[in-house]
């Protein structure tokens, strides 16, 4: 593959594009944008498709450009169409949805987490669909990763693949391995009662005061589960809900947490640790109940894996980015692509990951420009019949 011919203004004229479409999730709007690149990647010369699962009004885009050689390699870039809201637009000095282009950068929701991965997914591939590809190049770009929804293993779960980069923000740096995240919502019952008369009920909140102390014992306790590229385990309270009036006992209160984990840990020992936690309080005649409401699977692949190594050549050669090993200390799709597809995978894009979610998030234009470089000699490195004989 030639050097690829994309200029800064193209590059920031699609993410801008891709911007405009306020794919917010929730509620789940994605479809318009779905279309959109649908229709771009075709005008192309690319095979692109609407996928209408697993929801038929939130459709999901999936591409695919090569002849399918099996001496050479299939490569999977994925990223996710939805946004997370914008919060209070008062906040923003600009529109969120208008895809500002100011002083080498883009500004929007959405711009670094992760449309700029998907512009550059959608630029690469052009350039591949304008030469010969022996190989397979596949788009999938998916719904509701914002939200756990099973947009990417969708589309991922029967693909038969090498190699998959997921274009979440790094700023070009090759990420292997990411924690895994799960949310639990615990509910502690006691008994109500009037407030001049304490001893005639069993207060939750009593409890839920009293749990501060087992709650730092087991924190101290996963501080000590560790990963060189991810640092430790993490249990932490996000939100607390209960009472219904100031001279009222409390008859319920209700905790969640957000709890990170590495890949060496099970979410059934989680699960068991997180139920464990409330025994003191359920000693104490509270009943307790605890629910996992959310989950994100940790994943890993050897920092020497060939995607790897390959992405990481191409980016310190182009863009001077780092070559140590490295991981996400969030969750992302990779899970879906390594641990239900057996896809080799790594987190790897051109957004500013501290600028995910962030008001007046922004995406840097060279490094978009610098990621479509280094994709197309991924590309032409692992799915050319040149590059692999």
């Amino acid at each position: 593959m030639d050097e690829p011919s994309v200029t800064e203004s193209e590059a920031a004229e699609l993410l801008a594009e891709l911007i405009s479409f306020d794919s917010l999730n929730p509620p789940g709007r994605e479809a318009a944008c779905a279309e959109f690149i649908v229709e771009w990647l075709t005008d192309a010369g690319i095979d692109a498709e609407l996928v209408l699962e697993p929801y038929p009004d939130r459709p999901q885009v999936v591409a695919t450009i090569g002849d399918g050689d099996g001496d050479c390699d299939h490569l999977v870039l994925n990223g996710h169409i939805d946004v997370v809201p914008a919060g209070d637009r008062d906040r923003w000095s600009v529109d969120p949805f208008e895809g500002v282009v100011d002083d080498g950068r883009v500004y929007g929701r959405g711009a670094s987490d992760m449309k700029s991965g998907l512009a550059a997914a959608m630029l690469a591939a052009r350039e591949a669909a304008n030469d010969r590809l022996e190989g397979t190049l596949t788009l999938t770009f998916a719904i509701g990763e914002e939200t756990a929804e099973p947009g990417t293993k969708t589309l991922v779960s029967d693909l038969d693949a090498d190699h998959g980069i997921v274009l979440e923000p790094t700023e070009l740096e090759v990420q292997t391995v990411g924690k895994g995240l799960a949310w639990y919502a615990a509910q502690i019952a006691g008994e109500a009662g009037h407030a001049s008369r304490p001893h005639t009920g069993n207060n939750a909140v009593d409890a839920l005061l009293e749990f501060g102390e087992c709650l730092e014992d087991y924190r101290s306790e996963i501080a000590d589960r560790t990963h060189p590229l991810i640092g430790a385990s993490l249990c932490t309270p996000t939100m607390v809900d209960g009472g219904t009036k100031e001279n009222v006992l409390a008859e319920l209160v209700e905790l969640r947490f957000d709890r990170r984990f590495l890949p060496s840990e099970s979410l059934a020992d989680i699960d068991q640790e997180m139920n464990d936690l409330f025994e003191p309080i359920r000693d104490q005649g509270f009943d307790v109940t605890v629910e996992r409401t959310r989950t994100y699977e940790a994943a890993e692949i050897p920092t020497d894996a060939p995607i790897a190594e390959t992405v990481r050549s191409h980016a310190a050669m182009v863009a001077g980015a780092p070559t140590e090993p490295a991981g996400k200390e969030a969750a992302t799709d990779q899970r879906n692509l390594v641990n239900d597809a057996g896809i080799p995978t790594i987190i790897w894009g051109p957004g500013t990951p501290t600028q995910a979610h962030t008001v007046d998030e922004w995406a840097r234009i060279d490094l978009l420009v610098d990621a479509v470089d280094v994709l197309c000699r991924t590309i032409t490195e692992r799915c050319s019949r040149t590059e692999n004989s």
